[in-house]
C-alpha cells in the first residue's frame, strides 16, 4: 500500500513514471498514522541543511546529506550517476558560488520514504573572476529520501532537469 501510494505521489507530481527500481533494504515498519510532524521538520530541515551546503564553500558536505547507494538521474544523460561520480561533476562548484532562490514546491512522506519537489531560480557566480558574468541557473528537482536505520532522514536520489521556457504558443503575443 505504501509503494502504490508513493508511485502515484511521484505521477502526480511528475506526470509519469517509468521505471520503478525494488531496491532491497532495512524497513523499519511503521503506520502510517505515526508519520508525524517530527518527521516533516526532521526533513525540512534536511532540505535546508542541503541547501545552506550548496550555497557555502564547503559543497563537499553536501554529499553527507545522501546514502551511500545515492543516485544522481541527471538531465539529457541516460546513465545513472553515483556519489563518487557526482563529487566529479559538482567540482565546478570550487570556481562559482550558487546564488539562487529555492522554494520546496512539495514534501510528501510515507513511512519510511518521502520525496520533496524543489526549484532553484538564481545565478552561478563566479568566487574569484569578479569580471566574469553570472550564468543563468535554473532547476527542478525531485529528490527521495529514505529513512536510516539509526532514525536519520537522508537523500537517495536526485532527479533533475533544467528549466526551459515554454515555446511561444500560435496566437500568443509576444
Amino acid at each position: 500500500a505504501s509503494c502504490d501510494a508513493l508511485i502515484a505521489a511521484a505521477v502526480g507530481a511528475t506526470g509519469r513514471l517509468d521505471t520503478i527500481v525494488n531496491n532491497a533494504g532495512v524497513q523499519v515498519e511503521k503506520p502510517i498514522e505515526d508519520t508525524t510532524d517530527h518527521d516533516y521538520e526532521a526533513l525540512q530541515q534536511l532540505i535546508l541543511r542541503a541547501i545552506e551546503i550548496i550555497r557555502s564553500h564547503d559543497f563537499d558536505q553536501y554529499f553527507n546529506l545522501f546514502t551511500d547507494d545515492a543516485v544522481w538521474m541527471m538531465p539529457s544523460s541516460y546513465d545513472d550517476v553515483y556519489k563518487e561520480e557526482a563529487r566529479n561533476f559538482y567540482r565546478f562548484t570550487q570556481k562559482f558560488r550558487f546564488d539562487q532562490q529555492v522554494s520546496i514546491e512539495e514534501l510528501f512522506v510515507d513511512h519510511d520514504v518521502a520525496f520533496a519537489r524543489i526549484s532553484f531560480d538564481g545565478y552561478l557566480k563566479p568566487r574569484f573572476d569578479l569580471e566574469s558574468p553570472p550564468m543563468r541557473s535554473v532547476s527542478r528537482h525531485l529528490w527521495l529520501f529514505e529513512r536510516q536505520p539509526d532514525g536519520q532522514w537522508k537523500i537517495s536520489r536526485d532527479i533533475w532537469n533544467n528549466h526551459k521556457l515554454p515555446a511561444k504558443r500560435a496566437g500568443s503575443a509576444g
